[in-house]
């Protein structure tokens, strides 16, 4: 299993996104919104009236039997996204596009949203709901990683964080997905991660699965389980 530092390391780099986003390679002077993978992000979305933070809440998977470390949170975007990186140390680097993998989804920091995310053996899995249509959601899905922001270095703690995008591919999962393969070395420690993102109505997923071994089945089978949920909680 990961060690606990270099998770919190991980988590350090997942939340923190510049001012400005990397799409396709430019940067956008447009006011700031938030970014539902944690910080400030440039452009604007809308986000759906149709779902509360409670009712995204009820739509999150539950934690197994066995599951540790387990954390829980919702309300408005802004709020959720500092709750996700509380505790974790300082970033510094190689943060322009906002952290590995990491696609610029542009979401009002006064969405609706809610998140679990608990530890198991070996693994480490989330998931993030948040309210959010048109623009925004389709971005996500369909909006590739530029090659700019496929490799990011970075600092927490005193820790050396290096991450790489190894795919980045569609995925036939609700209205809409797609699923990004990062792998992460902080310290001397090597973490893979995946990372699916799925639209529905009104709202926006992602899922992220991260370990020392953890495969695209794995990750694959936490989105669908965490579809089904949303998809019969609030459609």
């Amino acid at each position: 299993m990961e060690t606990r530092a270099a998770r919190a390391a991980t988590v350090a780099v997942v939340a923190v996104t510049a001012m400005t986003g990397c799409h396709g390679g430019e940067k956008s002077a447009t006011p700031a919104t938030a970014s539902p993978h944690g910080g400030p992000q440039s452009g604007s979305a809308s986000a759906s009236p149709g779902h509360t933070a409670r009712q995204l809440a009820g739509a999150l998977i539950e934690p197994p039997a066995g599951a540790v470390a387990v954390s829980r949170g919702s309300g408005p975007f802004e709020t959720v996204t500092k709750k996700l990186s509380g505790g974790a140390p300082p970033v510094t680097g190689d943060l322009s596009c906002g952290g590995p993998g990491r696609t610029g989804i542009n979401v009002v920091g006064s969405a609706p949203s809610a998140f679990v995310s608990f530890a198991q053996v070996g693994r480490s899995p989330s998931e993030l709901l948040v309210a959010a249509s048109g623009p925004a959601a389709e971005q996500a899905v369909t909006q590739p990683i530029p090659r700019a922001c496929r490799t990011v270095k970075a600092r927490a703690g005193g820790t050396t964080i290096t991450a790489k995008v190894i795919s980045d591919q569609p995925l036939d999962i609700g209205d809409g997905g797609r699923i990004v393969q990062t792998d992460e070395v902080t310290g001397g420690t090597r973490l893979r991660s995946w990372q699916v993102l799925f639209t529905g109505s009104g709202y926006l997923g992602t899922t992220e699965l991260v370990g020392t071994n953890v495969t695209r089945a794995d990750a694959v089978r936490l989105a669908r389980q965490a579809y089904r949920k949303a998809h019969a909680a609030l459609e």
